[in-house]
């Protein structure tokens, strides 16, 4: 009976949905362990030994933890694991009301003090790459190194790409930015992804996108910085990689052939090669 009802729910969800489900669900098997802690945020952690490097891995905007599934077996071997929902996304806390930097930041700083992580490696794809400078710049001590991944977080003219796209053919412009210029999402999911009216990139407000650019700031970061980039990114492509590793004193660009602007979903054996140094 169980079985019937939650392949009855299954059909009801949406295919966005339902890919949320499964790729959690992915971490859980891969080994990690699932924490919801008192102020409301969820990670995910596990992987590693005693005294192997931590890795925090930190999601895109609309995204959640379990982007990271597909990279996280090969991870885990060489690595400690630490995939938050960031603040506002997932199932972490607040489910309404505006998001806000600060709130991000403290809530992974809560994480990283709970989980005793002192000297972590940061790996932020897209606004995760932007939460991850924003939290170097002011704990420069507790971070080892940042992988930037099609990181966003300077000012930079718009793509023209619609983030809040009205019909198909938008949504369909959308999905090939963010998955490169062949990209063919079915009919389904774009409808899919149109109805969806809870995306948190709605929550968040311009003053405080604005105040929390990273140009002015760029010159702080002085602990080893690698940048990975889908060739593809329609969203921030290439030129906007290359001014942002001009920008960091001694940052390294690598380039992922296949890839647009989240090279761990749509290339993670070249995008765990980047991690470790060895592309």
């Amino acid at each position: 009976m169980k079985t019937a009802v939650a392949v009855g729910l299954m059909i009801l969800a949406s295919p966005i949905d339902t890919w949320i489900q499964f790729s959690r669900q992915q971490l859980d098997r891969a080994g990690l362990e699932k924490v919801v802690t008192s102020d409301g945020a969820v990670y995910w952690r596990g992987g590693g030994k005693k005294k192997s490097e931590t890795l925090v891995l930190l999601h895109g905007v609309n995204d959640q933890a379990g982007t990271w599934f597909a990279v996280v077996p090969a991870l885990a071997r060489d690595y400690r694991l630490i995939i938050p929902d960031l603040a506002g996304h997932g199932e972490s806390e607040p489910k309404s009301g505006p998001i806000t930097y600060a709130n991000m930041l403290e809530q992974l700083d809560a994480i990283l003090k709970s989980e005793r992580s002192r000297n972590a490696t940061l790996v932020g794809n897209s606004m995760g790459g932007w939460i991850a400078m924003l939290y170097a710049f002011d704990h420069p001590g507790k971070v080892r190194r940042l992988v930037l991944e099609d990181a966003s977080g300077m000012a930079w003219p718009l793509s023209g790409v619609p983030f809040y796209p009205k019909n198909r053919e938008e949504a369909a412009a959308m999905m090939r930015a963010l998955n490169g210029p062949d990209d063919k999402t079915s009919d389904e999911v774009l409808d899919a992804f149109l109805a969806r009216k809870d995306q948190p990139l709605s929550r968040f407000t311009l003053p405080d996108v604005l105040t929390h650019l990273v140009d002015a700031r760029l010159s702080e970061l002085k602990m080893p910085v690698t940048l990975i980039w889908g060739r593809d990114d329609g969203i921030l492509p290439l030129a906007y990689a290359e001014a942002l590793s001009k920008r960091i004193a001694g940052s390294k660009l690598r380039v992922i052939d296949g890839a647009a602007h989240i090279p761990h979903r749509q290339q993670p054996e070249k995008f765990v090669r980047c991690v470790k140094g060895i592309c």
